[in-house]
């Protein structure tokens, strides 16, 4: 389900980033891996060379009921999942591409977010606050543009900060490829490598800005 990154840096510096992993691919019985979470644990690997614990969440391995609410009650495993994220400092989307948009578990984590921004509009208040977004995205089809426009727009409605060159996604051929070939290939790839590289270094220099220099939060 979740899983850690040590980081390679000292303890008073550290920042947890959180990615919502939304693959519909399922681990247990053998199935395909994930090329998403393959970018993602790439992008994790660059959030730890600058002292970033990155936990990566696949809500595929969860019960994530259908709502707007936080908690729907018994079974929900949604409200574990947004406490993690609530202590996060870096909170990354990550999504496959599905007919031109994100993927139906990325929908489901935007719709379950949804109580988040309504109680920003009540109280002028975000409990995201000072948190930075980010975005992760793969597929063999066009629609990343899209993709990064539809949930950026939302990190930005619910209080989160979205920083500059804070996405990677990779379009191509996967034919054949292992979950290792396919690691190598994002390393080798200048243009994903470097959109990773850019992409961990602003987010953490968002978020330790961001630490140490809060954002003005509640009404006026």
């Amino acid at each position: 389900m979740a899983r850690t990154t040590k980081s390679l840096t000292p303890e008073r510096d550290k920042l947890k980033a959180i990615f919502l992993l939304a693959t519909l691919k399922h681990k247990r019985g053998g199935g395909e891996f994930s090329h998403t979470e393959v970018l993602s644990d790439f992008v994790a690997e660059c959030l730890r060379e600058h002292n970033v614990q990155s936990q990566i969440v696949r809500l595929v391995d969860y019960e994530i009921p259908p709502g707007t609410r936080s908690n729907m009650g018994k079974g929900d495993k949604w409200p574990g999942i947004l406490q993690k994220a609530l202590a996060s400092d870096i909170i990354i989307f990550a999504t496959p591409i599905w007919w031109g948009i994100q993927s139906s578990l990325m929908q489901r984590a935007i719709e379950r977010l949804d109580e988040l921004h309504t109680e920003l509009r009540a109280t002028g208040k975000s409990r995201l606050a000072n948190k930075v977004g980010g975005i992760v995205i793969t597929g063999e089809e066009d629609g990343e543009q899209h993709i990064t426009g539809n949930i950026a727009n939302f990190m930005l409605n619910i209080g989160v900060t979205v920083p500059p060159q804070c996405s990677v996604s990779y379009q191509g051929d996967y034919t054949r490829a292992t979950k290792s070939s396919l690691a190598q290939k994002f390393r080798e790839n200048k243009n994903t490598a470097k959109a990773a590289e850019t992409m961990a270094r602003n987010l953490s220099f968002f978020a330790r800005l961001l630490r140490e220099n809060n954002i003005p939060n509640g009404a006026s």
